[in-house]
């Protein structure tokens, strides 16, 4: 689930980073910058791994919105109308 218990307040936005998994090499990138570009024409590589830019914490990957996971489970949720594609130009199989 996407839910975090009641007296868990979430990272700001600002303070994830995120692992973007590429076959060539994984890079890391600010939350923002992957909400604002995407997978572009790789159209599978994905957030495999999320951490705190404040403390190098890791952090669960439900930190990032489901819609921006990239993975199986929010590419599902897309086609099937249950979230927006952040992306619409990115072509989802």
């Amino acid at each position: 689930m996407d839910t975090e218990p009641p007296d868990v307040e979430p990272p700001h936005p600002d303070d994830i980073l995120v692992v973007i998994g590429h076959p060539y090499r994984d890079i890391e990138v600010p939350l923002a910058t992957w909400i604002a570009i995407g997978p572009g024409p790789r159209r599978f590589v994905r957030p495999v791994r999320a951490r705190s830019r404040s403390t190098g914490e890791p952090l669960p990957l439900t930190v990032i919105p489901l819609r921006y996971r990239n993975d199986e489970q929010a590419r599902k949720a897309i086609r099937d109308g249950l979230v927006e594609d952040p992306w619409p130009t990115t072509d989802l199989p």
